[in-house]
């Protein structure tokens, strides 16, 4: 008995991955003008992304860094008055070991001079008309430390640290009637050349009032013995620490702030008193947080802006090809390989305009913060996940109308072309 014989199946045609990807930038490469204006639309989107959050980013640290120089992220440590009979100084170790707290980013050190020492416009003007002013001694590094900045002049030099040379805060080049540097002063029975003159900075306690001498001129002319210190004989003080001034992590003032009485003095960390611009931290943490939430509303609204924009692109680029869906479909292409290929070519189309757009909004960032004179910020994410947004997006967007076209008859399609 002769079984009747049975046509055979067709198996299945396969497209490999390397040739799915080849076909597509090939038909990509076939279009230059609709696949460049394809890839320009999610440039475009890409770019106002990544310009709002940046510039959204930009003006933040610039506010929050004007609010620093005024001094919200500095501390000054200081002797607590009347506390134990404790010496009106600080421990020799506590600038190293304040260096080590994490979050503090300098410490500026000032030390003492004797008692007897004071500042005056010219040796004709009585011992008793100080003007209440204080001459201490410093290092070089200590305006950068406290971020000063000089109305004229300079701050003193490794040379000029031991010389009899002198930097006035603003108050005190006032009082002294100093109106430029070049000036003498009669300081503890020497003339001094005065160096520099500071702008005003009311935050680091007495700077304004202050008269500021090499800490090794100081040491040399001036210092007298120290060891009787503990004993509280005048002069006594001269050359130790009478304060610290910190400067922080601004997001870390909280954390310094509590672990800094008991690291400058182990023993009596009552006997440290530690002082702040709380008010003007306060209002720099309330600033931060309403900028950051800002900042990520307006990335919020980019991001669903720019995902529309590519949705749109993507789903005109695949409907504007319906004839040669239909085409392909009666040459024998499966809906799968349709439909693979369209998301393929979204998936280079997307991947290159990400990164245009990327570059683009970057280059916008970078030109508006240099113009208006501010450091440019870019989110470092963004390099990575713009690029990556455009092509997820890209990807969805195209496959819902690649699969309902890849469904549509042949016939159906070439019709409607």
């Amino acid at each position: 008995m002769n079984r009747r014989s049975r046509p055979r199946a067709v198996p299945p045609s396969r497209l490999r991955q390397t040739d799915a990807w080849r076909s597509a930038a090939r038909s990509v490469a076939s279009r230059p003008a609709r696949s460049a204006l394809s890839a320009l639309g999610i440039a475009v989107s890409i770019a106002a992304l990544t310009a709002i959050t940046g510039l959204s980013a930009t003006n933040q640290a610039d506010v929050l860094a004007d609010l620093d120089a005024q001094g919200a992220n500095l501390l000054v440590v200081s002797p607590a008055v009347g506390v134990d009979d404790a010496p009106a100084y600080l421990r020799e170790s506590a600038p190293a070991m304040t260096a080590r707290i994490p979050g503090v980013e300098s410490v500026a050190v000032v030390r003492a001079v004797p008692n007897r020492v004071h500042a005056y416009k010219s040796d004709l003007v009585p011992a008793g008309q100080t003007n209440g002013l204080e001459v201490v001694a410093v290092a070089p590094d200590y305006f950068a430390a406290v971020g000063s900045s000089f109305e004229a002049g300079r701050a003193f030099d490794e040379a000029g640290r031991s010389l009899p040379e002198a930097v006035l805060g603003s108050e005190a080049a006032r009082l002294l009637s100093v109106g430029d540097v070049g000036q003498r002063l009669w300081v503890g029975g020497e003339w001094y050349l005065v160096t520099g003159i500071l702008n005003p900075r009311p935050l680091v306690g007495g700077l304004d009032s202050s008269v500021l001498l090499g800490d090794r001129w100081a040491e040399q002319a001036l210092w007298v013995d120290r060891s009787t210190s503990a004993g509280g004989t005048a002069g006594s003080e001269a050359g130790h620490i009478v304060s610290l001034t910190i400067s922080t992590e601004s997001h870390r003032l909280g954390e310094v702030r509590q672990v800094l009485a008991p690291t400058v003095d182990p023993a009596r960390s009552g006997a440290v008193s530690v002082s702040g611009a709380s008010a003007l931290a306060a209002s720099r943490a309330i600033v931060d947080d309403s900028l950051s939430l800002l900042v990520l509303a307006l990335a919020a609204v980019a991001l669903l802006v720019g995902a529309i924009g590519i949705a749109n692109t993507m789903v005109v680029a695949v409907i504007e090809r319906r004839g040669e869906i239909g085409l392909r479909r009666a040459l024998g292409a499966r809906p799968g390989h349709i439909a693979r290929q369209f998301l393929l070519e979204g998936v280079l189309l997307a991947g290159v305009g990400g990164v245009l757009g990327w570059m683009l909004g970057a280059g916008a960032v970078l030109a508006v913060a240099l113009f208006g004179g501010q450091v440019p910020v870019l989110p470092f994410y963004g390099v990575l996940l713009y690029p990556a947004v455009a092509v997820v997006v890209g990807v969805l967007a195209g496959l819902h109308p690649a699969l309902r076209a890849a469904r549509v008859p042949p016939t159906v399609a070439l019709r409607s072309s």
